[in-house]
């Protein structure tokens, strides 16, 4: 599903999508509404790259890791435990190349 199709089926408005070359995060989400995510992710299984999209997209309305922040990503990804934990085992193997690193 696209990030406009997340945002519309969890009610939330972002002003930006940026693709950056982070080194040690897969997303982020500014306070003025700029979803950041980290190009590599390209390499990821379409369910991994939903998770991380809606994990960023719930920081529009819950700027934490708090209990009601991960309710919400639960709401659209219900097994979001176990994408978080591909990315953790498979993040080194996300790179076309070791200077990607």
């Amino acid at each position: 599903m696209s990030l406009d199709a997340y945002a519309d089926r969890m009610d939330v408005e972002y002003e930006n999508l940026e693709l950056r070359n982070q080194r040690t995060r897969w997303g982020s989400c500014s306070t003025g509404g700029t979803i950041s995510l980290n190009w590599r992710l390209i390499m990821a299984p379409p369910n991994v790259i939903d998770y991380l999209v809606v994990h960023e997209l719930a920081h529009l309305t819950e700027q934490h890791h708090g209990r009601e922040f991960w309710q919400r990503v639960g709401e659209y990804i219900s097994d979001y435990k176990e994408k978080a934990e591909w990315l953790e085992e498979n993040s080194a193997k996300l790179v076309f190349s070791e200077e990607d690193v």
